[in-house]
Formats: C-alpha cells, structure tokens, sequence
C-alpha cells in the first residue's frame, strides 16, 4: 500500500517566506484560499519551477514496492531525493535473501516537489519497465485523489518528458507513444493544456 504525507507542517507558508524573503520582507501570515484557489497557487509554482518549492518536502511510503521497481526509481536521481530502503540483509530481517522479479520490500522516498517532477519525466515515460511506469502512475493518482491541495496541483503537474518538452527528446529511439497519442497541434494548448490532457488520458486508463 502506497501511502502519501507532506512533511511540512504549513507548506504554503514555508514557500511564501522563502519569496518574500528573497525581497528583503519578513513574513507572519498568510492569507487562508479556498481550496480551487490553493491548487491554482501550487500549480503557477509547480510550473515555474523556482527555487522556493524546495521549501516544501513529502514522503511517499510503500510497504509493498517490487525491488526491481525500486532500483529503477532509486536510479532517477535529479533533484536528490532520500531514499529508505529495507534492507536484504538476511542477519538484520530474519529472512533469506529473494531477489526473484516479484520481491517487495518497504521502500520510502522523500520528495521535494521538483525531484519528484524530474523523476516523473523519466519514470513516465514509456521507454521505462512497465511496472515502474505503473507504479509512478499508481503514485501521481494517489495524489489526484487527495484531499490536499498541494498533492492536486503536482499530480497536475506530474508528466512525462515528452509533454514536458512538447515532443519526444530521443529521437529514433522514441517510443511513439506522444506521436501516436497527442495530435501534431498539441503545442497550440500550451503548458496547462498539455499538461491537462495527460491527467485526462490517465483517467481514462
């Protein structure tokens, strides 16, 4: 089971004081936004992508990730996000060691919003193993179905390189898939639309 926790206690706050603070001001308070209001301020951040959103850090927990999974996560390193990882050990768990393609172990990883973006870039691409793209996809639904504003807006914000950059990097070595998918005026909706469109294909699936 996958679960999510912002580490943070306030984090709008923590990103608005990092701003102010890069403007010679001091702050003590925020104003309190309706919630539409709030996923629209993490969205501009997520999207500008400026230095203040590595204020914020989150923790995603699963008790049940494949350990090939999890080497291919811990591969995407951008943005340097903390991984803690059971160990295999067989004379700290107990246990004989498994390393068979089904194999789960605990695996937790601390995010700020940034590495957490980058990772997606390259783990939602469908050039990744397939259950690493699953449980990337597994993981940015989780935060759709939050109830926090914060996890809305970069769930959102959570896509591939290909409708990041607005076509696919790799050349010959793409996998079509954005090509196949999208239709050749996508770039005519810009970041939001773009952005829009891959949560709307997401839903579907």
């Amino acid at each position: 089971m996958i679960t999510l926790r912002i580490q943070n206690e306030n984090p709008a706050f923590d990103v608005i004081e990092a701003e102010r603070a890069t403007l010679g001001k001091k702050t003590t308070v925020i104003a309190n936004l309706k919630e539409n209001k709030q996923i629209d301020f993490w969205v501009r951040h997520f999207i500008a992508r400026h230095s203040t959103i590595r204020a914020v850090h989150f923790r995603i927990f699963d008790d049940e990730c494949r350990k090939d999974v999890t080497r291919q996560i811990l591969r995407a390193t951008k943005g340097h996000p903390q991984p803690y990882v059971q160990s295999s050990r067989p004379d700290w768990t107990g246990k004989e060691r498994d390393e068979s393609s089904t194999a789960t172990n605990i695996f937790i990883h601390d995010h700020t919003p940034e590495s957490w973006m980058d990772l997606c870039r390259q783990r939602l691409c469908y050039r990744a193993m397939k259950e690493t793209r699953e449980w990337c996809v597994s993981v940015v639904r989780l935060m759709a179905e939050s109830n926090q504003p914060f996890f809305k807006a970069l769930a959102f914000c959570s896509v591939p390189e290909c409708v990041y950059q607005d076509g696919c990097p790799e050349g010959k070595q793409g996998c079509k898939w954005y090509d196949g998918t999208f239709h050749s005026g996508l770039g005519n909706y810009g970041i939001i639309g773009r952005r829009r469109i891959y949560q709307e294909i997401l839903a579907k699936k």
